[in-house]
C-alpha cells in the first residue's frame, strides 16, 4: 500500500504507523465523515499452509465483528471491518499515542505505581471484552497504547477471540501470540482462557518494571523452551507489584490470580483510592488547577515527559467578560481579529507573512497564522503538517480536537541548537468564518511558568472591534 491509496472507497491513506508480522497500521482520513482514522491490513503470518491461511483471514473478518460490540475507553473502538479480494482491513478510532514498548525503549523501566496504574487499565480492557464474550490473546507491551492525552488503550486483538474461534484455531493446529509473553499452556496444551490472558498481562507488567520480559533467549527457540520448562527470574525492580507478577505467572492457570484479586493488588501498589473517594479527589485537584490558571481549564497528563505540566485544553472565559491584564495590550488585525499581546514584546513578519511576537530577550515566541483554507478535518492537517516537521529532536506531546469544531491542538518539543529544550503548542482557533493557528514557543524549563500568558492570549482571541 502506499501514500493516497484509497481503502473501500473511504479511506484515503496517509502515512504509515507500525508494521508488524501480521499486519500494517496506516493512519488514514475518513472521507465520508471528515475524521481522522487507523486502519489495519491483517496479514496472516508466514509457515501456514494455503488452508490455515484462508482460515486466519476468514476468522478475522468474523471475529472482528464481535469487537464492535465492546464499548470500554481502555478498548479500542473497531468502526469498520472490510474485505478485499487479499486480506482483511479493519478501521479502527485513531488514538495518537506511543506504545508502552516504545515508552519502555525511551525511558527505561517504569516505576512500579506506573506500572501498576497501566496494569489496571489492560485489566479493566480485559474484563470488558470477557464480557462481549472475546479474548484477547496476545496482550503484550507493542499492543498497549499509551495516548498523548493520557489516556491507555489496548488495541490489536487477536484474530479468533470468541469461543468458537479459538476452537476453530486449534483444530486447524494454529496457536498465534508472541513467544515472549504467550501463556505455557496454549503452547503445551493448545488451552486458551481467560487466564491465559493474565498470564500475559504479568509478563507485561514484569517488562514494564523490570526492562525485559520474564523469559528471554538467544532465539525463539530458547525463548520457548525457558517459558515451558522454567520459572522467571524474581523481579528485583517490581517492589509492591512483586505479589502480583509471582501471582500472574503461575505455570498452572488454575492457580493464579483471579481478576478481581489482581485488580486488588494493582489498587494497592498504584496507592489509588476507591472509586467514589477518588472522583472526589480529581474534582478537588481539578479545581486547584483552576484556581492556579485563572479559570482557564487545564488537564495534567499521568504519563511521564513533558506532560507532566498542566497544558492549555480550551477556556471558558466568555470573551465579552474578558478584562486585559495590565501587562498585556490590544493587537488587531484590521477586519480579521483582535488578540492581546504581552506589552513590550516586538512585533515582526516571517517569511510567509504570519504576525510574530516576542520579547527583547529570551526564546519565547508567539506567531499567529490565517490558516486558508482550512483541511476539512483539522486533526488530519495537523497531522500532515507534523510529518513535514524538521524539528530537531522532535517529539509529540498531543495531536487532538477539542470540544468546539474546528478547535484542535498540537503541543510538542523539540531541541534548538541555542536554548536547548523547547516545548510548543498550536491552537486552532476560529473567528467568524475564519481558521486561524496560534503558536507559542517556550523553553521546556519555563514551559509551566508561562502558560499563564498563553491563557490570556487564548483568552482574548476574537472578532476586530467592528469586524
Amino acid at each position: 500500500m502506499a501514500q493516497g491509496h484509497l481503502v473501500g472507497g473511504r479511506y484515503r491513506l496517509l502515512r504509515a504507523l507500525a508494521a508488524g508480522g501480521m499486519s500494517e497500521v496506516w493512519l488514514a482520513d475518513d472521507e465520508r465523515r471528515s475524521r481522522p482514522v487507523a486502519i489495519k491490513k491483517c496479514v496472516p503470518p508466514e509457515g501456514l499452509t494455503p488452508a490455515q491461511r484462508d482460515l486466519v483471514r476468514d476468522l478475522t473478518l468474523r471475529e472482528t465483528r464481535a469487537l464492535t460490540r465492546v464499548r470500554h475507553p481502555h478498548v479500542i473502538r473497531i468502526l469498520d471491518v472490510l474485505s478485499d479480494d487479499e486480506d482483511p482491513w479493519i478501521v479502527m478510532e485513531y488514538v495518537a499515542s506511543r506504545s508502552l514498548l516504545e515508552v519502555l525503549q525511551e525511558t527505561g523501566p517504569l516505576p512500579p505505581a506506573r506500572a501498576a496504574t497501566i496494569g489496571l487499565a489492560v485489566l479493566h480492557a480485559l474484563n470488558a471484552a470477557g464480557r462481549a464474550g472475546v479474548l484477547h490473546l496476545d496482550v503484550k507491551p507493542a499492543n498497549v497504547l499509551i495516548a498523548d492525552d493520557g489516556r491507555i488503550v489496548l488495541a490489536d486483538f487477536g484474530p479468533a477471540g470468541t469461543e468458537a474461534g479459538v476452537r476453530a484455531l486449534t483444530s486447524a493446529g494454529i496457536t498465534l501470540g508472541s513467544p515472549k509473553y504467550v501463556a505455557p499452556e496454549r503452547l503445551l496444551s493448545q488451552v486458551s482462557t481467560a487466564r491465559a490472558d493474565l498470564w500475559s498481562l504479568g509478563a507485561t507488567l514484569y517488562h514494564a518494571v523490570e526492562g525485559r520480559p520474564p523469559f528471554v533467549g538467544e532465539t525463539t527457540e530458547d525463548t520457548l523452551r525457558a517459558l515451558t520448562t522454567g520459572a522467571p527470574d524474581p523481579p528485583v525492580r517490581a517492589g509492591p507489584l512483586t505479589e502480583v507478577l509471582q501471582g500472574l505467572l503461575r505455570r498452572e492457570p488454575a492457580e493464579r490470580l483471579t481478576a478481581s484479586e489482581v485488580e486488588d493488588r494493582l489498587r494497592a501498589a498504584a496507592a489509588l483510592p476507591r472509586r467514589r473517594e477518588r472522583r472526589r479527589v480529581a474534582v478537588v485537584v481539578a479545581l486547584v488547577l483552576l484556581a492556579a490558571l485563572g479559570g482557564t481549564a487545564a488537564a495534567v497528563r499521568q504519563d511521564g515527559g513533558p506532560g507532566d505540566h498542566p497544558a492549555i485544553a480550551a477556556s471558558p472565559v466568555a470573551r465579552a467578560r474578558f478584562v486585559l491584564p495590565e501587562d498585556f495590550r490590544w493587537w488587531t488585525e484590521t477586519g480579521q481579529y483582535r488578540v492581546a499581546v504581552p506589552a513590550g514584546w516586538r512585533r515582526s513578519r516571517n517569511a510567509a507573512g504570519d504576525l510574530v511576537f516576542r520579547p527583547a530577550r529570551g526564546e519565547l515566541s508567539l506567531r499567529i497564522a490565517r490558516w486558508d483554507p482550512p483541511p476539512r478535518n483539522v486533526v488530519a492537517g495537523l497531522i500532515a503538517a507534523e510529518s513535514a516537521t524538521r524539528l530537531a529532536s522532535y517529539r509529540r506531546v498531543r495531536i487532538e480536537a477539542l470540544a468546539q469544531p474546528p478547535d484542535a491542538v498540537w503541543e510538542y518539543t523539540f531541541r534548538d541548537a541555542d536554548a536547548g529544550v523547547m516545548h510548543g503548542l498550536r491552537r486552532v482557533l476560529s473567528v467568524d468564518a475564519d481558521t486561524y493557528l496560534v503558536e507559542w514557543h517556550a523553553p521546556g524549563a519555563a514551559w509551566a511558568g508561562e502558560l499563564q500568558r498563553l491563557a490570556v492570549v487564548l483568552d482574548s482571541f476574537g472578532p476586530a472591534p467592528g469586524a
